[in-house]
């Protein structure tokens, strides 16, 4: 017979031979006296005839599918621990989740790569109006889902129109009905501006017809914006894949589609003010130029003094060249000239040499007249060189006279801008026009 040994001695070889063989077992059963001690969870694996006291360690609580409680059929990874002071058994758990439910994953996984496969999640996503006048909203009437939308839209946006499309949240109805809504909500006839397809959180089964190929086609397909907010925060469904925002509650849907009446009301208050700013320093610069003008002696004058003052230079050099005083002075030489050959006349009478001196009279004649010709040709181009330097002049005529904003003339159509304003005018008046 063996030499005893320490019960300590004993558990410790155990631990040594057995824990490494079931460093990773997966187990079926129900789960009993779910508890939690503030950092960890523990609860019992127990089926007919058998038990196994569990653990889940905080480091592992968030990489779970599904937290245990009591009742729950579950499937549990982990490995088995000998606790040696106590000589207890302890599966410390790294996955858990709902029997069955390991199928349902791997269903879901190869109906999303076939649907990602023929680009179902790849259309373009739809921006979300920032005003919508009526939403319409997909889900079971009476349950907590709808209530919170309505009670966020009522809080919000209060004059934003709800109109509700009743479908099952789950079920074999669930499908069809949600289809069903989804095509009525996108006519014409109510008007709506947005669609929200809601549900309440529930198991990986409850939410599973939100994973149906046909709802999620139509769900990418959508006309109008769609948001989806199916299930809680950890909760994805196919639908929320395909749709255009994908909400982590049924809340943040309603959040997500209507406008904050408080943050639009301060957002005008605030454009409001900058308009008023803006208008008060335009005007202060209105009114400094106004004063200076009015002060400084510069305001607007006739746009054709210069012009006028132009002429009237030509008109001072006109009269300084003196055409008249040149003729005044070609008669009165003239006149001498004639006195002086009726002198020589008279001599040439006298010594018989008229007949020569009619002849130079009249050659003289001759003479003055083309000269005076000449210089009466001369002055009528001046005149009209004047008349034609005048800007008023050629109104007479039908003429129109051209004006930019700044009374400057203009002389050319390059210098006339689409929609430019401009002064138009005519002999008996003036009109303002604008420029195609």
């Amino acid at each position: 017979m063996d030499a005893p040994i320490s019960v300590k001695r004993f558990l410790e070889q155990i631990k040594v031979h057995v824990e490494p063989r079931f460093a990773s077992v997966c187990l079926l059963g129900e789960v009993s006296n779910a508890r939690s001690s503030g950092r960890h969870w523990y609860f019992t694996l127990k089926e007919e005839g058998a038990a196994l006291a569990c653990a889940v360690w905080m480091s592992r609580q968030k990489q779970l599918a599904h937290a245990p409680e009591d009742g729950d059929r579950v499937v549990v990874t982990g490995s088995l621990n000998l606790y040696v002071s106590g000589g207890s058994l302890t599966l410390a758990v790294t996955q858990c989740e709902l029997a069955g439910q390991g199928d349902l994953r791997q269903r879901l996984r190869e109906l999303e790569a076939a649907l990602r496969a023929e680009g179902v999640f790849d259309r373009p996503k739809q921006s979300l109006p920032r005003t919508p006048k009526k939403i319409a909203v997909i889900a079971a009437l009476g349950g907590a889902a709808l209530q919170d939308i309505l009670e966020v839209t009522r809080k919000r946006a209060p004059g934003v129109d709800i109109m509700v499309f009743p479908a099952a949240a789950q079920g074999d109805s669930c499908v069809m009905e949600n289809l069903m809504a989804l095509q009525e909500a996108q006519d014409e006839y109510w008007g709506c501006d947005l669609v929200l397809m809601v549900r309440g959180g529930g198991s990986l089964e409850d939410l599973w017809g939100y994973n149906n190929s046909g709802l999620v086609r139509a769900v990418s397909a959508c006309r109008l914006p769609i948001i989806t907010g199916v299930g809680h925060e950890t909760d994805v469904t196919l639908v929320d894949l395909a749709s255009d925002r994908r909400a982590a509650t049924p809340s943040q849907a309603a959040e997500l589609a209507t406008p904050d009446l408080g943050l639009l009301r301060s957002e005008i208050a605030r454009k409001a003010e900058l308009l008023n700013r803006h208008i008060d320093w335009r005007l202060h610069g209105i009114e400094t130029t106004l004063n200076l003008l009015t002060d400084q002696g510069l305001a607007r004058v006739n746009p054709l003094e210069r012009q006028i003052k132009n002429l009237g230079r030509l008109a001072l050099r006109l009269e300084r060249a003196a055409p008249s005083r040149r003729l005044d002075s070609a008669n009165a030489r003239l006149d001498l000239l004639r006195q002086r050959l009726e002198f020589a006349g008279i001599r040439a009478a006298r010594s018989g040499d008229a007949t020569r001196i009619n002849g130079y009279i009249g050659r003289l004649h001759s003479a003055a007249e083309r000269v005076l010709e000449h210089r009466a040709r001369r002055l009528g181009v001046a005149a009209a060189r004047i008349r034609g330097l005048n800007p008023e002049t050629p109104l007479e005529r039908g003429f129109v006279l051209a004006l930019d904003q700044e009374n400057r003339q203009i002389k050319s159509s390059l210098e006339i801008k689409t929609n430019a304003k401009l002064s138009l005018r005519w002999r008996d008046g003036e009109r303002r026009v604008i420029a195609e």
